[in-house]
């Protein structure tokens, strides 16, 4: 018999019960303890109340079918994409000194538990390490025989994270100074074009609310920035978005859809010496970020990146 799953599991839910009902599936099958469902509420202009009552029943005690302490935030109104997430994980973490986050539309292998738990475990005291992904991009980049490397990029289609590091997130990025963090930026992706990409996106969450309203994650990876956090990334990805339809899906955001997953087998020893990636970084940026960006577009980057 499989041993239940000593690390908490926070799974966010909106309006998508059949994805919703996938996913608690995998989690089912993983038997956490402690299992943390957040529900945003329905929005008013939209006919969806009976959708996200369907994804709340699904958490019915009768359905709970393993030793499990269920907590549930069932929200009245809705608070919106950015600020429900962030909500839900700050509220995990007002009990937990970690824990895994899954949306109700990534879909995980088995072995993504795992290698969450063991990182978790791993590096709960390495103050570097803020993340723990669960997909793995550019798999053709070959970065070695090791299951696992590091990386300044932390995504967040299936992921896990500490008390410790989320508690240094701030929603509305109130730390922002757009020369300061520019150079520090730079320090780390050693690439005009990169550094000027990612403060051209952080300045526009730190101006603009309506297009924050929407978005935590930018703020996410604005805060592993800001405090030189890594990301612990599988060799192979574990995470499958199932989400092709939805309020927040574009043509090309569905085209990084139901990708395939692997199997994590641990074949590292713990790293003495926790680095990012460097060259796989300056990689993915490129040939993920911007990767239709076309060269008057980057031309324009580098030309801005004196002008801060």
């Amino acid at each position: 018999m499989k041993e239940a799953l000593d690390v908490p599991v926070l799974m966010i839910t909106f309006n998508r019960p059949a994805y919703a009902a996938m996913v608690l599936e995998k989690v089912r099958q993983m038997k956490p303890r402690t299992l943390y469902v957040f529900s945003d509420g329905p929005r008013s202009s939209k006919d969806e109340y009976d959708a996200v009552e369907q994804c709340r029943s699904l958490f019915a005690e009768e359905n709970i079918d393993w030793e499990c302490e269920v907590k549930t935030m069932f929200c009245t109104s809705n608070m919106g994409c950015g600020k429900a997430v962030s909500s839900a994980i700050s509220w995990m973490f007002e009990k937990e000194p970690y824990g895994i986050i899954l949306e109700d539309d990534c879909l995980p292998d088995d072995t993504f538990f795992t290698f969450c738990e063991t990182m978790l475990k791993r590096y709960a005291d390495d103050k570097s390490v803020m993340h723990v992904s669960g997909t793995r991009w550019n798999e053709e980049y070959d970065t070695g025989e090791e299951s696992y490397f590091f990386s300044r990029i932390g995504h967040v289609w299936g992921w896990a994270t500490w008390k410790r590091a989320w508690d240094l997130y701030d929603y509305n990025m109130k730390s922002w100074d757009i020369k300061e963090d520019w150079l520090q930026l730079y320090k780390q992706l050693k690439s005009r074009v990169q550094t000027q990409f990612w403060v051209d996106n952080f300045d526009r969450m730190y101006k603009y609310s309506a297009a924050a309203s929407d978005t935590w994650d930018y703020q996410w990876q604005y805060t592993l920035f800001k405090n030189n956090g890594l990301a612990v990334v599988p060799v192979k990805n574990l995470i499958s978005n199932i989400g092709t339809q939805g309020a927040h899906t574009s043509a090309k955001a569905s085209a990084n859809h139901n990708r395939q997953t692997a199997t994590w087998i641990d074949n590292s020893t713990p790293k003495t010496e926790v680095q990012p990636h460097y060259s796989f970084d300056n990689y993915h940026i490129s040939n993920y970020f911007y990767k239709d960006a076309r060269l008057l577009r980057h031309a324009k980057w580098y030309v801005k990146s004196f002008l801060v």
